[in-house]
């Protein structure tokens, strides 16, 4: 429950504090944990984390949740541009974890937030075609 009000709080900072121009690219995906990978799936996250954290200097955000049943999983990523995103789809459809990953979740749910460019919804038709942009919102200064 802390890790999702600490994301009610933090989401919104990214989101709608940000102009227009330079609002992050967002990738929210909820994932099932596929059947008998349960008990794998906390240290595959660990590894995941550790990969991302080592190999991609220019991903913002990178955090799972799931749920108390361990059978539903939550991604957010958050990347500063449309190039960054692009990077880590290229790193994905390359990393010797990308089979792993497929094979452990099942995307139910892949949502792109921000304002995503053609060659990033290209990099991204294999996974999704879920792309949605700001229309309006705002932040609360403190």
């Amino acid at each position: 429950m802390k890790k999702f009000l600490f994301l009610s709080m933090l989401l919104p900072i990214f989101v709608f504090g940000m102009h227009h121009k330079s609002e992050p690219i967002i990738f929210y995906l909820d994932l099932d944990v596929a059947e008998g990978k349960a008990d794998e799936v906390e240290d595959f996250v660990d590894y995941l984390v550790s990969a991302v954290k080592e190999t991609e200097p220019k991903t913002m955000y990178y955090k799972y949740w799931i749920s108390s049943d361990m059978k539903k999983v939550s991604l957010i990523e958050m990347y500063n541009s449309n190039e960054d995103a692009i990077y880590h789809m290229n790193a994905f459809a390359e990393a010797p974890h990308r089979d792993r990953f497929l094979e452990t979740f099942i995307v139910t749910n892949f949502q792109v937030l921000g304002d995503t460019n053609e060659e990033l919804k290209e990099a991204m038709a294999a996974y999704t075609d879920d792309h949605r942009t700001l229309i309006n919102g705002f932040k609360r200064k403190k």
